[in-house]
């Protein structure tokens, strides 16, 4: 996941990141009860073995969108950190 800081809303990103989400923090998808899945877009959560919330994952089934909310950034490993001049 690339993450790029800007200053104001107009400005250009100055400062970036490269994280890596692991997938290890997806695991807990398999043991989710199956009325999880039975709303029309779901929200299913990732938590880790001592219930702490990894992130959030929405199923859209109009579309078939997976999307990835709330990342744990203590979760994840930082490869890179740049500020462009």
């Amino acid at each position: 996941m690339l993450r790029a800081f800007r200053d104001g809303d107009n400005e250009t990103p100055k400062r970036y990141q490269l994280l890596e989400v692991p997938v290890s923090i997806f695991s807990s998808i398999q043991h989710a009860p199956l009325s999880e899945f039975r709303n029309d877009a779901p929200v299913i959560p990732c938590r880790a073995a001592d219930g702490t919330l990894l992130a959030r994952v929405a199923l859209d089934r109009s579309d078939a969108k997976v999307t990835v909310r709330s990342i744990r950034l203590a979760s994840c490993i930082l490869h890179a950190e740049w500020i462009r001049p």
